[in-house]
């Protein structure tokens, strides 16, 4: 009775506040790091493009004291990655700028050991932007606060979470790339994912963000456990037919609590339309990056999905606090209202 109350409570209230502060998005496109900004303070740019043959994903995590540093290649069956993940502010060898409406996307340099690439793209917009706050049904949220005992500390700690900006948007990259002196033009479609506001990664229990993305159709979804908050799920699908976004899933957490990655995973979601999407991830190869001195554990992995029995491409990443202790907060799975 309590959670079911609580639930409603808090849908109420999410909704009038998403309503009341609408995004705003070309004040979040434009935001930058000031000098004297906390290092918990991140500007994060990610890109994440797929087609039949090649993936490719790059990040740029902004923060005054060093910047967080991805790109990566799987072609042809095989992975290419740069190896060092972190570099002095200002010195990432990722270059990220907004150019017009599109942004730029380029990297010069080695991979692996001694593959060398030369990748210059741009990304244009083919979908609006979805915000994970303002976008996402209020029950999502309600769901994950409705879950927890409710208390003045909650509340104070709920802050930790909060002020965080997090949107995705659909689109084309377009470009060339030059790896091992062979060149391949570039046309394919991928997500861009812009996140800033404070992120502690030793605040995070354990997470799991699946995308995938095609010309026809694109998917996510994200679980993440917070010390305050043990579950937040959200999601979405884009078809033929529009957005329609996730009202409830059945992700199998056992295969989430071990520390390592699962390397399949088949779920179903429920939509906002009341259809019901199978979904199936399987790991195609990976990189693992560590955060904060080992704080936190990344496992960023290419996938092959399948989507309503259509096949296509996209990222299952996965994540583990170093203590292992922490993840879910140690709930009873059962317990836990979805």
């Amino acid at each position: 009775m309590f959670y079911n109350l609580k639930k409603k409570i808090m849908s109420r209230a999410i909704s009038k506040r998403n309503q009341e502060h609408p995004f705003d998005y070309p004040a979040a496109e434009h935001f930058a790091l000031k000098g004297d900004e906390d290092p918990l303070i991140n500007n994060s740019y990610y890109f994440s493009a797929h087609d039949d043959t090649i993936s490719v994903f790059a990040r740029l995590g902004r923060r005054v004291n060093a910047e967080e540093t991805w790109f990566a290649v799987y072609c042809d069956g095989k992975l290419y990655s740069l190896k060092q993940e972190f570099f002095p502010q200002g010195q990432s060898p990722i270059v990220v700028e907004k150019v017009g409406e599109g942004w730029n996307v380029a990297y010069q340099g080695i991979l692996n050991d001694h593959d060398e690439i030369l990748f210059q793209a741009k990304f244009m917009a083919t979908q609006k932007p979805i915000d994970f706050t303002s976008n996402m049904p209020a029950v999502r949220m309600a769901t994950g606060m409705a879950n927890e005992k409710w208390s003045k500390a909650f509340f104070e700690e709920l802050q930790n979470i909060s002020g965080q900006c997090h949107y995705e948007q659909e689109g084309v990259l377009e470009g060339q790339m030059t790896l091992n002196g062979v060149t391949r033009a570039l046309q394919m479609p991928c997500v861009r994912d812009h996140s800033f506001g404070k992120r502690d990664w030793n605040y995070m229990n354990n997470h799991l963000w699946l995308m995938a993305v095609s010309p026809s159709n694109q998917f996510n979804y994200s679980l993440v456990s917070y010390p305050v908050m043990s579950v937040l799920e959200v999601g979405h699908y884009r078809d033929e037919a529009g957005v329609h976004y996730m009202m409830q899933a059945n992700v199998d957490f056992r295969q989430l609590n071990q520390g390592v990655v699962p390397q399949e995973l088949s779920f179903d979601v429920i939509l906002d339309d009341g259809k019901t999407l199978p979904v199936t991830a399987k790991v195609l190869a990976g990189v693992t990056y560590r955060f904060q001195n080992g704080q936190y554990i990344l496992h960023e992995n290419i996938a092959e999905f399948t989507l309503n029995g259509k096949t296509c491409r996209g990222i299952f990443e996965i994540g583990f606090n170093g203590d292992n202790g922490r993840f879910f907060n140690q709930r009873d799975w059962n317990r836990i209202r979805r």
